[in-house]
């Protein structure tokens, strides 16, 4: 796979001149996609930078630049959104989604009402699966600009690295983590600390090609990306979290398979050669990383050695409620919730309703958690096979396009391979806790998502420019 994308149209062309406001050769990209207010382009690009820096570690600072941020992208998708070449971005399949996501909402509250009105929420709430589409408004911020999402990205990527100084122990809590105590940074818990620097290692991989060639200065930038690296799979490791080292395993496979991909295809000769160096030095890294931080692995996989013996006798009323325990006693009283109400689910607090009413789970469980620590469970508890059809087509809808841009030669590569690394890694990990449901996911979907929808449409834009004009994206 191509690091960069072989089709050399200018996005502009697709929208004419661009529009006033930063010069294209500045930090900051001009919105190729619609033509807004300079103010009010400015004022959202200003609040989706502060809120890519601090959300990962602040709360209520970044909370209300997300609002500006997607107040400003709403409105300028709504007022300026004008077709191009037959492409509308208002009609965009995504768009129509981000709808569906607010008539699930609607249609399991209906249900919820006519079906257990003495459980029912008494208001009407959009936010839990509408949040997710906030990758709207933030790739309209980012106006079809690759440059503006990766310093979005980078930002972004900043802000986590510095996040033990900002909101954890800084130099103390490192020292605690390599000592064998659990850290988190004070990012909401281990769990959520150990997914974001797990997507900030599978990004500085899947653009390694970019940021490791030869230019000028290109020793400090190898130095920084692999510092960066490095201190994202420490902190991965020292989160001691099982699920997201799953998720990273898997989603580095998916990274590999594309390195030895593009390396054959530029040393055909040498492809045997490439292979097996490119398996040397993963199995090479993940040995030192091992003789290194061993130790705390092994104590984390020892902990629950007994459970997953107890599990594989199938005698599950003798599992403990220990951390795996808690999550399988809850997920098996989960699934007899949603076989009462399978297509719509119970409503927008239905994995609360299990923790209030269950008379199977321990008191101290119920009172203790209140979700299920599976996005999937949660999702169908609350909005039924619609919730997971809606998840289930967001995803296809991503993955898809991405793979047909790049096979067009309008994406590149490694937005490719973060694409579907970041797939695997977060469809994997949110088995194991509801990221989906919580800040910290939202937070990734809408960078992620972001920065890699506003490339696909300014890639959609370009190919009806070409060929004379296309249906929506």
């Amino acid at each position: 796979m191509s690091t960069h994308p072989s089709h050399s149209a200018n996005p502009t062309a697709a929208v004419g001149v661009a529009p006033p406001g930063l010069h294209p050769g500045s930090w900051w990209r001009p919105n190729t996609l619609m033509q807004p207010r300079p103010w009010l382009q400015f004022s959202g690009v200003l609040a989706l930078m502060v809120y890519g820096f601090f959300g990962i570690a602040l709360d209520s600072v970044p909370d209300k630049a997300a609002q500006l941020a997607n107040l400003c992208g709403l409105v300028i998708l709504a007022i300026y959104a004008r077709p191009v070449d037959g492409v509308s971005l208002r009609r965009s399949g995504i768009v129509w989604l981000a709808v569906a996501a607010i008539a699930v909402s609607l249609i399991s509250w209906i249900a919820s009402w006519i079906l257990q009105p003495q459980w029912a929420e008494s208001s009407f709430k959009v936010h839990r699966l509408a949040n997710w589409f906030a990758m709207i408004p933030v790739a309209v911020l980012l106006g079809g600009q690759a440059r503006n999402a990766y310093l979005l990205w980078g930002l972004a990527l900043l802000g986590l690295l510095l996040s033990p100084w900002i909101s954890g122990g800084g130099l103390a809590e490192w020292q605690a983590g390599f000592a064998g105590e659990r850290v988190d940074f004070g990012l909401h818990n281990a769990q959520h600390t150990a997914m974001l620097f797990g997507t900030g290692a599978l990004g500085l991989l899947s653009f390694a090609p970019s940021i490791l060639r030869n230019r000028r200065g290109c020793w400090l930038y190898r130095a920084t990306w692999l510092l960066a690296l490095t201190i994202c799979i420490t902190a991965v490791i020292l989160t001691q979290t099982r699920g997201v080292w799953s998720g990273l395993l898997l989603a580095l496979l998916v990274t590999m398979c594309a390195a030895v991909i593009t390396l054959n295809k530029y040393f055909q000769s040498h492809r045997r050669y490439i292979t097996a160096a490119v398996v040397a030095v993963c199995s090479a890294s993940v040995l030192v990383g091992y003789l290194s931080l061993g130790d705390i692995v092994d104590h984390r996989l020892e902990d629950e050695r007994n459970t997953f013996t107890l599990l594989q006798q199938g005698d599950l009323d003798k599992v403990p409620y220990t951390s795996v325990g808690i999550r399988l006693h809850t997920w098996a009283e989960a699934l007899n919730w949603i076989a009462q109400r399978p297509i719509v689910g119970w409503g927008g607090n239905g994995r609360s309703l299990i923790f209030d009413y269950s008379t199977n789970l321990p008191d101290e469980i119920k009172q203790q958690f209140g979700h299920l620590h599976n996005s999937y469970l949660d999702l169908l508890v609350n909005f039924g096979l619609l919730g997971l059809l809606l998840l289930g087509a967001l995803v296809y809808w991503l993955l898809s396009r991405c793979l047909r841009f790049y096979r067009a030669g309008l994406l590149s590569g490694s937005n490719l391979v973060f694409a579907l690394s970041f797939a695997v890694f977060f469809g994997i990990i949110n088995l194991f806790e509801s990221y989906l449901f919580f800040e910290s996911g939202r937070l990734l979907l809408a960078l992620v998502g972001g920065g890699l929808l506003t490339q696909l449409w300014a890639a959609k834009r370009r190919q009806a420019a070409d060929i004379g004009g296309q249906t929506p994206l």
